[in-house]
């Protein structure tokens, strides 16, 4: 069973908020040729965009150590079932970056930051499509 913390439903859009500016900062760090800044804030953005949605449908936001673990949560919403698929392996191709991002000496090239984008945009698109506008 997987970590959740109860959040009031209404509090998702703080969590839409922090995904903007992560996502606002990703495109900023790119930009700047900070890719390893920008992979970071894209794995960020996606983090407090799934979030957002599990909070808004389910009143929980995931609270464990893994953060893949969230899938477990989207999975459980009555949502389409081919697209969340598809939503949910765009999230896990940027999460999956996660332990290279930030604790491993590699660092992030600019294809692999750009891959990262391109992967958060959709997602964080969805994230907003399904969400009430706020």
């Amino acid at each position: 069973m997987i970590k959740t913390r109860n959040v009031s439903k209404e509090l998702y859009k703080n969590y839409v908020l922090k995904a903007k500016e992560h996502f606002q900062a990703m495109n900023i760090e790119f930009e700047r040729g900070n890719y390893n800044s920008s992979a970071l804030c894209a794995i960020h953005c996606c983090i407090s965009g799934a979030d957002a949605v599990t909070i808004f449908f389910k009143g929980v936001r995931h609270a464990g150590d893994r953060h893949e673990d969230v899938v477990q949560l989207l999975e459980s919403l009555e949502i389409e079932r081919e697209v969340l698929k598809h939503k949910v392996r765009q999230l896990l191709n940027v999460l999956n970056a996660k332990n290279s991002v930030e604790y491993e000496e590699k660092l992030t090239s600019q294809n692999g930051a750009l891959e990262m984008i391109k992967q958060t945009e959709r997602f964080f698109d969805w994230v907003k499509d399904i969400l009430p506008a706020n």
